[in-house]
């Protein structure tokens, strides 16, 4: 099967900054921009403004952890640029300065971030201090997990259960329904707190049957909220969009 391009599907075009939100996905989905866009010949910089774990050497070409987001070389050849700080935790990183970033920007063709956190989880709740949106953005993609529907509520799925439960209306031990990822969609303290630019859902782990029934049922409930937002589905796992 061939294999579908992100990039096109989430209109996501030279000079833009693009910020991943939500839970279920975000890393992945960064990187495979990413490779895309360094395929056709772009220097991406990927960051974060919150905390993430540094990549594997062969996600990158280039890694400069100083703080200064590759200001003391020279940035000329395509490839993928990952930029901030040595996190206090083993193996992450943070981001560095938004001043710095908003400058350094016009030295890359593509500028990718990673704007919010999950702890590994494929569903979170929000603090209102998240997600940490650069008001340069000109994308946010809000990303959630359809293969989420019908697994139960617990911390074990979810990052900060009770705000989770308390923005979705569920309880702990109440398998996660369309409706619940209705809300975390729609919700003003939601997945498009603070988002800049064009808002796109991009709803990931579409790989069977009974999750693209899943995607049908959660574009109906959200097609009078999100007048104002284009909604991509697809596996990126798969490398495929569907629908």
């Amino acid at each position: 099967m061939e294999k579908s391009c992100f990039l096109q599907a989430l209109g996501i075009q030279k000079n833009d900054v693009v910020c991943l939100t939500g839970a279920g996905g975000k890393t992945s989905l960064m990187f495979r921009l990413a490779e895309e866009a360094k395929g056709r010949g772009f220097k991406v910089l990927v960051t974060t403004s919150t905390k993430i774990f540094v990549p594997d050497s062969a996600q990158y070409d280039r890694l400069d952890l100083s703080g200064t987001l590759f200001s003391g070389a020279a940035v000329r050849d395509s490839g993928i640029y990952v930029g901030g700080l040595p996190a206090p935790f083993f193996g992450k990183m943070t981001g560095a300065a938004l001043k710095l970033l908003a400058s350094r920007r016009k030295f890359f063709d593509l500028v990718l971030i990673e704007a919010d956190g999950a702890a590994a989880k494929p569903l979170k709740g929000w603090h209102s201090t998240e997600p940490v949106i650069p008001l340069f953005t000109t994308k946010t993609i809000g990303v959630v997990d359809i293969q989420t529907i019908g697994r139960i509520i617990d911390a074990a799925l979810v990052h900060r259960v009770e705000i989770f439960t308390g923005l979705t209306g569920g309880k702990t031990g109440d398998a996660v329904t369309i409706e619940h990822l209705a809300r975390v969609v729609s919700h003003n303290q939601g997945l498009f707190t603070g988002a800049q630019g064009t808002e796109i859902l991009y709803i990931n782990k579409v790989e069977s049957a009974v999750d693209r029934c899943n995607v049908n049922r959660l574009r109906a409930k959200l097609q009078a909220k999100l007048k104002k937002r284009h909604i991509v589905a697809g596996s990126v796992q798969q490398e495929t969009i569907y629908g």
